[in-house]
């Protein structure tokens, strides 16, 4: 997992970075379920009214299938791996539940035509659950689509309105690219999901989701809950990288949106994500996101919350709550790897012994963070509460509030251990002087003003898609920060930024506006 040549930074960020303008659009794709008109129908109705053979038969046919097994949510376990190589697609209904029981992977996808014009197909599985999968091979405990004698990309997977609960990837010896406990997927053209829940799946890597030199990945509207990447040493090593969804491949996209990370873990890099994208061709974007709770849980490795390594990517609307690693809580950027973070809040995270509670950031490439709160996050045994940064850096922030990040070394900066190299004005930090005489703290940026603007301790639902610390009435955050053009014209929220811009990711509204819960203001 090491960078190759880069294209040039001014292309690269023009593809990626488009979070850059003040009136940004959402880049959030929908995926919409397919119809089932003139579906073969699977069943009468009734628990257990069709076999694993007939299931398989109909999928070897392809088309639309839909499942009836009554109005009732039905598990229906699969005697043996259902084999998937067309166009297909699969429909439960909204109450069938295919399951393997914890001895067998339940499906398998993947092409028998291995010419370069081969036709590009779409399976689609739509309000269907998997659970209890478990496979052997290290790949994919509910679903596996291996790349074998196809040409690459020539298959696209759409999971919409599914649910994956409990299943396996099992270490095997060459667990170093291994995982996706609930689905691994090779070489797709694209992996779209919409509204699904992943919860309590595991495998060495991508602890939900694995995706390894596929073109596009889409997230949208979804739940990664308590996923966990169990292998060990990370790359190269035997895997644990990424809790719930693990990215590797060059000249890849990633979109994630209105998408919660919450409480996975990993043994070594990324506790909910993990990615490393090789060139400027590829990008990372995460837009109104909750990374919550994720823990990285070896001592030895590092990054709670996120993980992105050699591309460009852009945070908008994200909200990074109480994660926890050895060193870089809630996200950790390596290498040549440009970005933006806009209206983000950080906020309770913790670095057990290392630096970088909230965030640990590459000195080597452009980085912008705008209208984003830093607040409240611990190093526990270390300093750099905050952000951790060489002192050699190509940061710049703009209206950026940091509060009561504290660290154990009281003798060492806590907001962060050396300042932002750009200074885009706005920016506030506080406490001035760390206690018990361990001095003063340096200024982020060369303009900062020290004042307390009063935050509460945790964040909190104050509206919108992510949690908030919303400014009390007298905070000095309030009208203190300055309009760019990388100023945003809603916050975090997507309340609307009125009169002079708040600092942070909080705009407080006019005594009696009532908040908007929605996405009209962005």
């Amino acid at each position: 997992m090491n960078a190759i040549a880069l294209i040039s930074l001014s292309a690269a960020l023009g593809l990626a970075l488009s979070a850059n303008s003040a009136a940004a659009q959402s880049f959030c794709a929908p995926v919409v379920a397919e119809s089932t008109g003139g579906a073969v129908v699977l069943g009468n109705g009734s628990p257990n009214s069709f076999t694993t053979a007939q299931l398989q038969a109909a999928l070897d046919a392809g088309g639309v299938i839909r499942l009836n097994l009554g109005a009732a949510p039905t598990t229906f376990t699969v005697t043996q791996t259902l084999q998937i190589g067309r166009a297909v697609v699969l429909d439960g209904g909204g109450t069938a539940t295919l399951s393997g029981a914890g001895l067998r992977q339940i499906m398998y996808i993947s092409s028998d035509n291995p010419a370069p014009d081969a036709p590009l197909f779409t399976v689609t599985l739509q309000n269907i659950s998997f659970r209890d999968g478990n496979t052997a091979g290290g790949r994919g405990g509910a679903i596996y689509k291996e790349q074998d004698f196809e040409f690459p990309h020539k298959v696209s997977l759409k999971l919409v309105n599914c649910r994956f609960d409990d299943n396996v990837a099992a270490l095997v010896g060459s667990a170093q690219d291994d995982g996706g406990g609930a689905f691994y997927g090779e070489q797709l053209n694209r992996i779209d999901i919409g509204n699904c829940v992943f919860s309590g799946n595991s495998g060495s890597n991508g602890g939900a989701l694995y995706s390894l030199g596929s073109l596009r990945l889409n997230i949208v509207d979804s739940r990664f809950e308590d996923n966990h990447a169990i292998g060990s040493g990370g790359n190269p090593g035997n895997g644990g990288n990424g809790g719930a969804i693990g990215v590797d491949g060059a000249e890849r996209l990633v979109d994630i949106c209105r998408t919660q990370l919450v409480d996975n873990s990993s043994n070594a890099f990324g506790g909910a994500f993990f990615s490393v994208m090789y060139d400027m061709l590829s990008r990372s974007r995460f837009e109104d996101v909750l990374v919550q709770g994720n823990r990285q849980l070896s001592s030895s490795e590092h990054s709670g919350g996120l993980y992105l390594q050699d591309g460009p990517w852009a945070l908008e609307r994200v909200s990074v709550i109480d994660n926890e690693a050895r060193g870089f809580g809630g996200l950790f950027v390596a290498g040549d790897a440009p970005g933006t973070i806009r209206n983000a809040t950080f906020s309770g995270n913790v670095a057990r012994t290392g630096l970088g509670a909230a965030m640990a950031l590459t000195s080597t490439a452009p980085i912008d963070i705008v209208n984003t709160t830093i607040a409240n996050n611990v190093s526990t045994d270390a300093f750099a509460a905050g952000i951790s940064i060489g002192a050699s850096n190509q940061l710049r922030l703009t209206n950026v509030l940091f509060a009561n990040n504290s660290g154990g070394n009281r003798f060492v900066n806590w907001a962060m251990n050396n300042p932002a190299s750009l200074d885009g004005g706005g920016n506030r930090q506080w406490p001035q002087t760390r206690p018990m005489d361990g001095g003063n703290e340096t200024p982020v940026t060369s303009t900062a003003v020290f004042s307390d603007p009063m935050l509460p301790a945790m964040a909190a639902d104050n509206g919108g898609a992510v949690p908030t610390l919303a400014l009390p009435v007298d905070s000095t955050a309030i009208n203190a920060g300055v309009l760019t053009a990388l100023v945003p014209n809603a916050d975090a929220r997507c309340e609307s930024r009125v009169g002079a811009v708040d600092v942070g990711s909080y705009e407080r509204q006019p005594q009696g506006r009532i908040f908007r819960d929605g996405f009209d203001g962005c």
